[in-house]
Formats: C-alpha cells, sequence, structure tokens
C-alpha cells in the first residue's frame, strides 16, 4: 500500500526529533556477492568517518591493471533531484583532484548519463541511476574511467572502474560498469533499523490535488503495525542471512552526541529521515 509524504527540512542533530545516523538509521547489514561473472571481491574497507561507509574492491580474475570500487554509504530519505546534484558533486570532487599532488595531471570529464537498475522482484520500480565516464591523466600513464551513482534502500551505492586506455574505449568503460552495478545492486542486501521504521506522518491531499514528486516517498504498510521505508526493515537489530558466496559488512551508528575516547565528539551530517 502506497502513500504520500511530505518531504521535511533535515533537523539539527541536535533537534528533538532525532539524529540521521544514530538515531533514524541505528545498524545496517548489507550482504553482497563476493564474485559477479568475472570479477571477484577482493578487498574490503570500512571508514573512520562512519558517514563515509564502505568500500568493496572487485578485480577482474589475473587482470590486475583494472578493478572496479564500489562504495555504499549512508544517505537516507531525499527527493529524487538529490541524485543529480550528488552525481555532479562527485565529478567536480575528481575535477579538484587535478594538478594537485598524487592527484591528475588533467581529466576530461563526460556528460552524466540516465540509466536504471532493475530489482529482482519485477513488480517493483527500477531504480534511477547516473553515469559518466571520463580520460583520467597520471604521470605514469592515461586512463579510461567511468563512475556510477544511485540510492537504494536509504544507501547510495556508487561504482568506480579504472582501466589502461588502450585497453578500453571509454563508452565500454562505462558500459560495463553500469552492467556491473545492475547485477550487483540485484544481487545485494540491505536492511537498516531504527526510527526509520517510523517515518514522518503520512499527509492525505485533498481529492484530486497534485502531489508534488518531492513529496512522493513510497513507503509501506505491514499489517497496520507500522510504516517503513524500503531498505527499513524495523526498529531492533537484525541478523540477516548471509549465503555462501556472500560477505555481510555490519554498520553501527552512536548519535552524535556520542562522546570518544579522545574526549571530542564525532560530528556527522546535519541530516535525519527527510531532507
Amino acid at each position: 500500500m502506497a502513500f504520500a509524504v511530505t518531504a521535511q527540512a533535515a533537523p539539527d542533530a541536535g533537534e528533538a526529533s532525532g539524529p540521521f545516523l544514530g538515531g533514524f538509521l541505528k545498524e545496517t547489514r548489507i550482504v553482497y556477492p563476493l564474485q559477479l561473472g568475472e570479477w571477484e571481491a577482493v578487498g574490503e574497507q570500512l571508514y573512520d568517518a562512519v558517514e563515509l561507509g564502505a568500500s568493496v574492491r572487485y578485480q577482474s580474475g589475473d587482470s590486475l591493471d583494472r578493478w572496479i570500487d564500489v562504495y555504499f554509504y549512508p544517505v537516507g530519505v531525499v527527493p529524487g533531484s538529490h541524485l543529480q546534484q550528488a552525481a555532479l558533486a562527485t565529478l567536480q570532487d575528481i575535477e579538484s583532484n587535478v594538478g594537485r599532488p598524487g592527484g591528475y595531471v588533467d581529466a576530461e570529464l563526460g556528460e552524466l548519463r540516465r540509466f536504471q537498475v532493475g530489482r529482482v522482484d519485477d513488480k517493483a520500480e527500477a531504480i534511477p541511476a547516473l553515469s559518466a565516464d571520463m580520460r583520467l591523466v597520471r604521470e605514469e600513464g592515461d586512463y579510461h574511467s567511468a563512475v556510477t551513482l544511485l540510492i537504494d534502500r536509504l544507501y547510495y551505492v556508487k561504482g568506480r572502474y579504472s582501466v589502461a586506455a588502450g585497453a578500453m574505449d571509454r563508452s565500454a568503460v562505462r558500459g560495463a560498469l553500469e552492467a556491473f552495478i545492475a547485477e550487483l545492486v540485484s544481487g545485494t542486501y540491505i536492511g537498516s533499523t531504527g526510527s526509520c521504521w517510523s517515518p514522518a506522518p503520512v499527509e492525505a491531499p485533498p481529492a484530486g490535488a497534485a502531489v508534488p514528486a518531492e513529496s512522493r516517498l513510497s513507503i509501506t504498510s505491514e499489517g497496520g503495525n507500522g510504516r517503513l521505508y524500503p531498505g527499513c526493515v524495523g526498529a531492533e537489530p537484525h541478523n540477516p542471512d548471509v549465503p555462501e558466496g556472500h560477505r555481510e559488512i555490519r554498520f553501527e551508528y552512536r548519535a552524535p552526541g556520542d562522546v570518544r575516547g579522545d574526549g571530542s565528539r564525532r560530528l556527522l551530517p546535519p541530516r535525519a529521515g527527510l531532507g
């Protein structure tokens, strides 16, 4: 059963409505496949700043000159326009590394391209995604690279694929990454717990009234006992099955007011369930 929900500005972490991480999201479990076709997961990294999530590196057989990095990091519930803004910011970040020590000598970035990622359940809506290809020049040589970005079950899923420029053309790199990410998402479990189990109140618009696109955030009702966003599986911690050939990443979020061992406070983005 679908509802219309009015998007609200994200409150500051200290407001009574609760923080984004450590409140709206308290824990997340991601179960991802270790192998997809010729690609095999060879490394995983959890970042110290919890809002940066984790990354997984996939390698293609013995081809040490090509790899795909996949990043999972929390975003919560945002309007559809947010994806375009985030993708543009990603490209700007890549471009900002030109001329920096250890960065790129030059970068030629392509236009953002829209594509869709299907779900395992054919009845579910496809996930909007964006991609771009690029040519990156380093001191050791030229590379063709691509980046993809989508929002799935309250998380960003970002992909990066880079190969030596002579090995593949730019459009082929982008197409290969799009196909890889589509297969990865369909085979990955993302489940979160927290106050996302009880989202913002549903507002029924007057009969015949149009609902702004940014307010149409899909949630479902489970037996009348609660409402949840896609990717929110309840209020209490859970332990999903981890099938053979898969690996689990666990995120446990503390509220931003929690004091760390060095006496400082962890700073988190001023985001909450909606924003």
